[in-house]
């Protein structure tokens, strides 16, 4: 299988980097989302269809494992 790359799938305009392109296009797609203001933590939904799912997880430390709430 073929690897793209990020200009084969629509060159961005001459003189300027494919890859600033993307970076600049998922920058303008956060942008937009989310339209109210979010708590620290709080899950944030950037477009998509449905809802944000609610926590149903923890972590013992910062570097356990993420485990299910029980």
């Amino acid at each position: 299988m073929k690897k793209l790359s990020i200009g084969k799938l629509r060159p961005a305009k001459p003189g300027i980097d494919p890859h600033e392109a993307y970076i600049t296009a998922m920058w303008l797609m956060f942008l937009r989302a989310p339209g109210r203001n979010t708590l620290p933590g709080e899950p944030v939904d950037l477009g998509e269809i449905g809802h944000v799912k609610e926590k149903d997880w923890e972590r013992v430390t910062p570097y356990s494992p993420a485990e299910p709430l029980k």
